[in-house]
């Protein structure tokens, strides 16, 4: 099912089948990126940044994607996925850095399990070679 993108300018229409792929290209961005330790993720930055802006990715999917989706694969919490993403965009100035290490360490590889078989099983983009 096609979806918009939030009415922005410029923005193509991204299918389901798009939009968890590029959630799938956001949780490997977390997954590869982020250091093993606390101690090396809080002392660094940039890798803060780049995983923070890959989670924000991976909750406005979560918002975009459509309603058959999201009620066909609940066992995905698509709305706290959602609802982190809202808090880390508009709340900028108070990020809650445990719970972005939290996600990062504990959520991710079990996201990218869940959304690989939702890409198995929903059917392909029509007129996609």
């Amino acid at each position: 099912m096609a979806q918009a993108s939030g009415g922005r300018g410029g923005d193509a229409l991204r299918t389901d089948r798009l939009l968890l792929g590029d959630m799938l290209e956001a949780i490997g961005e977390v997954l590869s990126t982020t250091p093993s330790t606390r101690v090396e993720f809080d002392g660094d930055k940039l890798v803060r940044s780049h995983v923070l802006r890959n989670i924000q990715i991976i909750g406005e999917v979560a918002w975009r994607l459509s309603p058959a989706v999201k009620d066909a694969h609940a066992e995905v919490p698509w709305r706290a996925i959602a609802g982190m993403r809202h808090a880390l965009v508009h709340d900028y100035f108070q990020v809650d850095w445990d719970a972005v290490w939290s996600v990062a360490q504990q959520h991710m590889s079990t996201l990218e399990a869940q959304v690989e078989a939702i890409l198995v099983a929903i059917p392909p983009d029509p007129n996609v070679s």
